[in-house]
């Protein structure tokens, strides 16, 4: 395999500067004919990541598979929003592999006008980039997104990170390696003089990382720009012609336990009690404002989400169990972030795509990307994409050959995502519905189950963040402001104190119908998943 592009963990990889190469995997052909073509696009975040993933079990499938090596770090992100320093590049890598393949390919027996872009994690970003990038249109006729990292991103702008950050950012890095110049062009000239191991360490010493990410690169020329507008705001923008491609999108239902996120290997260390003060006090605060859900009803709020992820057990009685606590700080975070954002993403795809099919990957993880193993009840992120690629890169990351039930999976998986290379759908026998606006279906992945099988757990993601969560705060923040009003034309301290205690019963009241009815949705799971992520803005 040819090296890495510079990254974290110097050190531990093979990389170079000249990193831009392409791993092609082709089948042998029998009659001929050229055969579909899937490029995949793999790093776990804009840091890291590379073509190193083996591919010729996916290959066997009858398909030519290639990986690409692209620019990461600083070294693609850097902007000083300027011609001299435009940033996007590792998108722009990826646009003049995309041309290659097309130009290229038929020497390798593929088919350039059958092309499918892939991409995991923040691969799969880049794939959503390049489905609203105008520039890109043309160079490929399927997408398939598996496990997004930043899904809200493409769904909410507010959240985006805008260019003006990701400049003041690299004129602070460039300015911590001593390369404050009178131009763009003077700096740029000095941070090429600079080493790829002292770029990357004085990035990875700061505080900034979480915000490079590409940007809307609208300060360019018109006929220079790649991102002209985010994708929140294409997938919403009247503008925007109609997507002439047919989607496969998907997560996993432990999407959150990410094994280049460290956070959930030191909660592990330290026990149930450090995790549940971490949901209280931090993750569960942090995906209410996530929603945008009134912070005055957090107290409320709060208990809703403990009930519904972590049930009716006494804290007590959770606490045994280390392995149950992080599970379900896993899972509520997968649903909010994933499962409802992902949801979302999904209904605006289908508005404007040709056809869209989602799935969630639910089967048991026994290992992770890095082949660390766990005992979850769910599948962590990047289970798919070891089911995509088999036994090859679970020797390659476990040092072992997959089991059985892993090869069973893997061979499931695999047939879905070479028929939807080939035809555009992933089930030949139409068990898998379209995801559509008024039928939001969602294929859950896990072997014993039937081809038709809609996730239930993806319904409840939806009603429960965008619908319940919701209601339950607007109840609770009127009710509060209700008394408000009221306690200050009271004059008597008697009736201000029955006021005070007529209002706790009320919310108390409140909080009990609100239990009373997640009770009877988590029973009955029927939920109306398309009313719920329309309505939701």
């Amino acid at each position: 395999m040819p090296p890495r592009c510079p990254q974290q963990n110097l050190d531990a990889e093979n990389y170079s500067e000249d990193c831009l190469f392409l791993n092609i995997f082709a089948p042998k052909r029998v009659d001929g004919k050229l055969l579909p073509v899937m490029v995949l696009l793999y790093s776990e975040t804009w840091l890291r990541g590379g073509a190193t993933l083996p591919c010729q079990e996916l290959a066997s499938e009858g398909v030519v598979v290639i990986t690409v090596n692209y620019r990461l770090h600083l070294l693609s992100l850097f902007t000083l929003n300027s011609v001299a320093a435009r940033g996007n590049l590792a998108l722009l890598d990826q646009y003049l592999a995309l041309l290659w393949t097309r130009e290229n390919i038929a020497a390798f027996g593929g088919d350039p006008n059958a092309i499918t872009l892939v991409g995991h994690s923040a691969g799969a970003d880049c794939v959503l980039h390049h489905i609203v990038s105008p520039r890109s249109a043309g160079l490929f006729h399927r997408a398939i997104i598996m496990s997004p990292r930043n899904v809200w991103r493409a769904v909410d702008k507010e959240l985006n990170i805008n260019a003006s950050e990701v400049e003041r950012i690299s004129r602070a890095i460039a300015k911590a390696l001593d390369c404050s110049g009178k131009t763009d062009r003077d700096i740029l000239y000095c941070m090429r003089s600079r080493s790829v191991t002292d770029i990357v360490s004085a990035t990875l010493n700061s505080t900034w990382l979480n915000n490079l990410q590409p940007i809307s690169d609208n300060f360019l020329p018109d006929a220079e720009q790649y991102l002209p507008v985010s994708v929140a705001e294409a997938l919403t923008s009247s503008k925007m012609s109609n997507i002439q491609l047919d989607i496969l999108m998907g997560t996993t239902n432990l999407e959150a336990i990410n094994s280049h996120d460290h956070y959930y290997e030191d909660l592990m260390k330290e026990g149930p009690q450090r995790i549940f003060e971490y949901a209280t006090t931090k993750a569960i605060p942090e995906t209410l404002r996530l929603l945008s859900l009134q912070e005055e009803a957090l107290s409320m709020l709060i208990q809703a989400i403990r009930w519904e992820f972590w049930g009716a057990q006494t804290r007590n009685e959770v606490e045994k169990e280390t392995i149950a606590a992080v599970e379900g700080l896993a899972r509520m975070e997968t649903s909010a972030r994933w499962g409802a954002g992902g949801a979302l993403l999904a209904a605006r795809l289908a508005r404007r795509a040709m056809r869209i099919y989602v799935y969630r990957f639910t089967q048991s993880s026994q290992v992770d990307i890095q082949g660390r193993h766990f005992n979850f009840t769910g599948a962590v992120h990047g289970a798919d994409l070891i089911a995509l690629l088999g036994d090859a890169l679970m020797l390659q990351i476990a040092r072992r050959p997959a089991t059985d039930s892993e090869k069973r999976i893997s061979s499931i998986f695999r047939k879905y995502i070479a028929n939807f290379v080939r035809f555009g759908y992933p089930d030949a026998n139409d068990g898998w519905e379209r995801y559509k606006v008024g039928n939001a279906y969602v294929q859950e992945i896990r072997e014993g189950l039937s081809n038709d099988h809609n996730s239930l757990s993806a319904s409840r993601d939806v009603a429960f963040w965008l619908k319940y969560l919701p209601n339950l705060s607007n109840l609770l923040n009127s009710r509060e402001h209700s008394e408000q009003f009221t306690t200050e034309k009271d004059e008597s301290r008697l009736r201000g104190g029955m006021v005070a205690m007529s209002a706790v019963s009320v919310v108390l009241l409140l909080l009990l119908c609100a239990a009373a009815v997640l009770l009877y949705w988590r029973r009955t799971h029927r939920f109306s998943l398309h009313d719920d992520i329309m309505n939701h803005h």
